[in-house]
C-alpha cells in the first residue's frame, strides 16, 4: 500500500473538486490534514497520533442484592474513583440477607466511576462501576 503523503497533490485536487473543507487521514503513527479554504488547499502537519486507550469497561452486579461500596463495619468506600485496582480486588459488596458478596475488579485498571449509590437494591447485571483497563492488560 502506498503512503498517502506521496499523493498529496492528487488528494488536494480531489478535495478541491469535491468542495470539501477538510480531509484528515490517520495512521498508526501520524496524521495528515488537508485544509481547503476555497482559494487553496494546504497541508497541516499532524503530530503523532496519541495511542488509543483501551475502551472502558462496565463492572456489573454478579447477583441481585443491596449494593454497598464499603464493608458495613467501615466508614470509607473500599474503591475510590481514580484509584488503581488489580484484577480480583474488591470494588464493593452485594448484601444478600446476612451474606456479603464481593464484587471483584475483572482486570487491572483505574476506577473511573461508581454508578450506584450505597444501599441501592440492584438486580443481576446492573452496571455498578466503570473501569479503565491499564494499557496492555489482557482481557
Amino acid at each position: 500500500m502506498s503512503n498517502p503523503v506521496d499523493h498529496v497533490d492528487q488528494l488536494s485536487a480531489w478535495l478541491k473538486d469535491a468542495n470539501l473543507a477538510l480531509l484528515e487521514l490517520r495512521g498508526p503513527s501520524a496524521t495528515l490534514r488537508l485544509v481547503n479554504d476555497g482559494a487553496s488547499v494546504r497541508v497541516i502537519q499532524g503530530e503523532e497520533s496519541p495511542p488509543v486507550a483501551a475502551p472502558s469497561m462496565t463492572v456489573r452486579a454478579p447477583s441481585p442484592g443491596i449494593f454497598l461500596d464499603r464493608h458495613p463495619l467501615h466508614e470509607r468506600a473500599i474503591a475510590l474513583i481514580a484509584a488503581d485496582v488489580r484484577a480480583g480486588d474488591p470494588l464493593g459488596f452485594l448484601q444478600i440477607g446476612s451474606l456479603l458478596l464481593a464484587v471483584p475488579a475483572p482486570r487491572a485498571g483505574m476506577l473511573t466511576d461508581v454508578l450506584v449509590a450505597y444501599g441501592t437494591i440492584v438486580g443481576y447485571g446492573t452496571p455498578l462501576f466503570v473501569l479503565q483497563p491499564f494499557e496492555g492488560e489482557a482481557s
